[in-house]
């Protein structure tokens, strides 16, 4: 082998290895980029009524919309938190202890606006499964929690804490 051509195959390993871990840490679709390790964006099932029933659309969202997202998950934690009376503050939901994952459905209601369903927990024992599919799961308390925003309006609500109402 040439000196040059061990340089283009040394080339094409580099950049097949940048490629490969770059996949690994996120995902692009329609030029959004969300932490994979993270964050799922699980497709809408119209045949289903939950999250959203069969009157909604789904929907696509984009990189601002997520980061509106994020910072509504922060708004909505905090009212909630900040609403709890003393006798209660262990179900206090703790954004930074926690590793929360969420998943996220992004529709359309019959007005055209843009919703979101996030549904956010803290263990996912060991499954990958939560990449694709909706996690349910019984009590729990404030490690599983979920909420709806309306990203047309910047306004959350319906947050349900499993265990907690």
């Amino acid at each position: 082998m040439t000196y040059k051509f061990q340089i283009r195959i040394l080339t094409i390993i580099i950049c097949l290895t940048n490629a490969i871990v770059s996949v690994g840490q996120g995902l692009t679709t329609n030029k959004v980029k969300i932490d994979t390790s993270k964050t799922a964006i699980i497709p809408f099932d119209s045949k289903s009524i939950y999250p959203f029933d069969n009157t909604f659309k789904e929907s696509t969202i984009t990189q601002d919309e997520i980061q509106t997202i994020e910072n509504l998950l922060i708004d909505c934690v905090n009212d909630y938190n900040n609403k709890l009376d003393k006798d209660h503050k262990q179900w206090t939901i703790d954004l930074t202890k926690y590793n929360y994952r969420k998943q996220l459905i992004v529709v359309k209601n019959k007005k055209g606006e843009k919703e979101v369903w996030v549904n956010c927990f803290c263990d996912t024992w060991g499954s990958e499964t939560w990449k694709t599919e909706i996690m349910t799961v019984l009590d729990g308390g404030k490690c599983y929690f979920n909420f709806k925003i309306n990203l047309t309006t910047k306004k959350f609500y319906d947050l349900g804490v499993n265990g907690n109402g």
